[in-house]
């Protein structure tokens, strides 16, 4: 019953507060069916101080397939009755799985002597990369996501070029 107490102490210089990075994403797109395939991602990362390289190059991987969830799939289904969410599973509820993921080019940048975190800031520039190159791809830009296949066709036609 006896108590255990420890005490630690970390360096508050070695902490880095904020988050870069960037992205750049090829994509293609089918103009009749409207569906878009994600065919490589480039995440640039400001890692700061990088304490293990391969498991910061996962949490990018992981960032940017999240990024990709977002973009192209995520779809939140909504009963305007009740409330409800009514895609509540991951049946319905589409993510990224293994036929969705394309190359992924991590590159993790050392810039500092400072640790911050990667999780999260890598998934933050994916949907701005992929709707971008879907512009880059169509000519017109899709303002809300995800980027479905019907938001394609019905820009596609609403700017005359379907």
């Amino acid at each position: 019953m006896d108590t255990i107490t420890e005490e630690g102490h970390w360096a508050e210089d070695l902490r880095e507060g904020g988050a870069a990075g960037t992205q750049f994403a090829e994509v293609e797109v089918d103009t009749e069916t409207g569906h878009v395939t994600a065919i490589k991602i480039v995440a640039v990362q400001d890692c700061g101080l990088i304490l293990n390289r391969l498991t910061t190059e996962s949490q990018i991987n992981g960032g940017v397939v999240g990024g990709l969830s977002y973009a192209l799939l995520e779809n939140r289904i909504m009963d305007p009755q009740t409330g409800r969410m009514i895609n509540s599973n991951l049946i319905d509820y589409k993510i990224a799985g293994p036929t969705e993921i394309p190359e992924i080019k991590a590159i993790a940048f050392d810039t500092d002597q400072k640790v911050t975190g990667i999780g999260e800031p890598a998934t933050i520039p994916t949907a701005g990369a992929i709707a971008n190159a879907v512009y880059n791809a169509i000519g017109v830009r899709i303002r809300s996501l995800p980027i479905t296949p019907d938001k394609v066709l019905t820009t596609l036609a609403e700017k005359g070029k379907a």
